[in-house]
């Protein structure tokens, strides 16, 4: 149990580090009065070896988040010391809670991230898989709310839009993670 933890916690913290292979889709996030352009990250990592555990992760990159930081606690989800608590609801047909961890990228982007590892984690990995099923099943909208643990902060509300194309990429790219065994409990 604490190593799938800890192998969930090192994948959402690597998760937009391991993102240059990953399948990146454009969307909008609004926080209160304020919009800007984000970037949604789907990323399989396979399982290489009996001490190697592949993970489904995906990244959101908030870019000029400092200007963000007084409506929302970037920093409560950053490093392991972040927050573990399911303050993330993505949504395609239904919604899913979710906790994140997230990390500042050195270009003054923060990336939150939520992901599973393929062994050991099955109820995260269960919540992962049936997202990146339903976005990987046809054009559609997927919805990610992000709470911050601060109260009175503005949740972080996210739109991307996928299209045929946008489907069909990621359902090539994501298929490893979405077959097989989820491994031990």
């Amino acid at each position: 149990m604490l190593r799938a933890a800890l192998l969930m916690t090192c994948a959402a913290w690597a998760g937009t580090a391991l993102a240059a292979d990953g399948t990146r889709l454009p969307g909008r996030a609004t926080i209160g009065p304020e919009s800007r352009d984000v970037t949604l990250t789907f990323l399989c990592t396979t399982t290489r070896s009996r001490n190697e555990t592949g993970a489904l992760s995906i990244d959101l990159d908030v870019p000029n988040f400092e200007a963000l930081e007084k409506r929302f606690d970037f920093g409560a989800f950053e490093g392991p010391e972040g927050t573990r608590k399911p303050l993330t609801e993505i949504a395609v047909t239904q919604g899913t809670r979710l906790s994140a961890g997230g990390r500042i990228v050195d270009d003054g982007h923060f990336s939150l991230g939520v992901a599973a590892s393929l062994r050991g984690d099955a109820a995260e990995l269960r919540k992962l898989r049936t997202i990146a099923a339903a976005v990987s099943a046809g054009p559609g909208s997927l919805r990610w709310r992000q709470e911050s643990p601060r109260k009175g902060d503005t949740p972080l509300l996210v739109t991307v839009p996928i299209s045929g194309a946008d489907a069909d990429r990621l359902k090539a790219a994501l298929a490893p993670c979405l077959k097989g065994k989820e491994g031990p409990k």
